[in-house]
Order: C-alpha cells, then structure tokens, then sequence
C-alpha cells in the first residue's frame, strides 16, 4: 500500500505523535513533584516507544525480528506504565485517609 494518502496519514500520525509526547514533557516539568505529574511522565513514555514502534513499522518489513523484539518491549513498556499508575494510585488514596 504505497499511496499517496497511506503516506500522509502515516507521517501525520507521526507528527501528531511527536507534538503529543512534547506537550506530556513540558506538562511534566510543570508538575514534576505531584503524582499527577508522575503519571503524564510515564505516559509520555509509552508515547514514545509507541510512536518508535510505529516508525519502524512503516520503514521496516513487517515480519523480522527487530519488529517482534520492539513489540515485545512496548508491551512490556504498557505492562510497567500500567503497574506503576495503579500503584500511584493507591499511595494517593492511603495518603488521602490517613489525613
């Protein structure tokens, strides 16, 4: 599928991606210290791997080895995100009934 509209739609999809991450970033340095903070730091992380997950799969083939590797570690990457949030999750509730 090398059209015209199969490429502008993958480097949209690029471009919005790259924007989304550097507004988690800058987002992040804003609320650094809060857990807020810290959950749209590791989502800006999953966007990453995510969006280099996506370049290598528009340049490269769809069936090697670098591919599976990379989609192995970006699952392992969502698996660890999702973890860490549920675990922010609980400190922010044991913070909110202790007082």
């Amino acid at each position: 599928m090398d059209t015209t509209v199969h490429t502008l739609g993958a480097l949209f999809a690029i471009a919005s991606g790259t924007g989304a991450v550097l507004l988690a970033v800058l987002f992040w340095n804003v609320l650094r210290e809060s857990p807020f903070g810290t959950v749209v730091a590791l989502l800006s992380v999953t966007m990453s791997a995510t969006i280099g997950y996506h370049v290598v799969l528009f340049v490269a083939e769809p069936d090697t080895v670098l591919l599976e590797t990379l989609r192995s570690a970006l699952y392992t990457v969502v698996a660890v995100v999702i973890w860490l949030v549920i675990a922010t999750h609980r400190r922010i509730e044991r913070r909110a009934a202790e007082g």
